[in-house]
């Protein structure tokens, strides 16, 4: 899709009386839909969900885009309930039971929408080449839809945006990239993810945010029947702090540092890369 065609959409949506706001997660997706909406309205007010298990490197990068490209940002976060309490309450997400999402996105986001006279259209970077699943659940759903768990309209700009299409606005336009990509292979928006199983990756967690680790490992500990964080299917789960002392054992350096196609493929896609050398 060109970038002509993706901001007719924009404004022939954005044209229909409600109030537009960019839902914006510091993700690379993200970074092109709000640099995409200023360049068509020359203005811009974004929406951040601060997850509660925000990596601190995410929270900086959305404040510091926001200031220097003039956004007006509103950071929704629940302060009524704790991420991990839940967690020893209800067991660690996983992919099929993704309470979180619920609690920690869709409740703020709907609470927002619930506290404004005016109704609210949300633009969001959500591309459907992100998975095969979503993949299917766009081509029926559109670009255009009314989201009922969070009471609110909703326009996805992108979502027949590729990867590589991504990767190309962000070098045509020099655009900044969130530093956990770098450091952590994913975008920090969320430290403990059941989507996320790579071991190398809670590894780099450890080492660079021990006491965030240590909040995975302490609610492992206080699982039922031996309950681990990650869920690897077929009633099988890793226990992290298990896992991570078997690497810390093979001295790896403080920062394990992979491969340039490693790397690359990690920053992109971290939940769909489990190569056998990272296991």
């Amino acid at each position: 899709m060109s970038l002509t065609t993706t901001s007719k959409i924009i404004k022939k949506y954005a044209n229909n009386g409600m109030d537009v706001v960019v839902d914006f997660s510091g993700g690379r997706y993200s970074v092109v839909l709000l640099h995409l909406v200023l360049k068509v309205f020359k203005r811009a007010k974004a929406v951040y969900v601060d997850t509660t298990i925000s990596l601190p490197e995410c929270n900086e990068f959305v404040n510091e885009i926001c200031n220097a490209w003039g956004v007006d940002l509103i950071v929704l976060k629940r302060r009524d309930v704790d991420f991990w309490e839940l967690v020893k309450k209800r067991g660690f997400p996983h992919r099929r039971f993704r309470w979180c999402m619920k609690e920690f996105k869709s409740i703020p986001l709907r609470l927002f929408n619930q506290s404004l006279d005016s109704e609210i259209l949300h633009l969001t970077g959500t591309s459907k080449y992100e998975s095969s699943f979503r993949k299917k659940v766009y081509d029926v759903r559109g670009y255009y839809h009314y989201n009922y768990s969070i009471n609110s309209y909703v326009l996805h700009p992108l979502l027949d945006w590729t990867e590589a299409m991504i990767y190309e606005y962000i070098h045509k336009f020099n655009l900044p990239l969130n530093p956990c990509y770098e450091k952590y292979y994913s975008n920090g928006n969320c430290y403990y993810c059941p989507f996320v199983t790579s071991v190398l990756y809670y590894l780099t967690l450890a080492n660079l945010q021990p006491k965030l680790f240590s909040k995975i490992v302490e609610a492992e500990k206080a699982m039922k029947k031996g309950g681990g964080a990650i869920y690897l299917g077929k009633g099988k789960v890793l226990h992290l702090s298990n896992a991570i002392s078997k690497f810390a054992s093979r001295d790896l350096p403080k920062k394990a540092l992979l491969p340039p196609c490693e790397a690359k493929a990690m920053a992109k896609t971290l939940y769909t890369c489990q190569k056998k050398c990272l296991m």
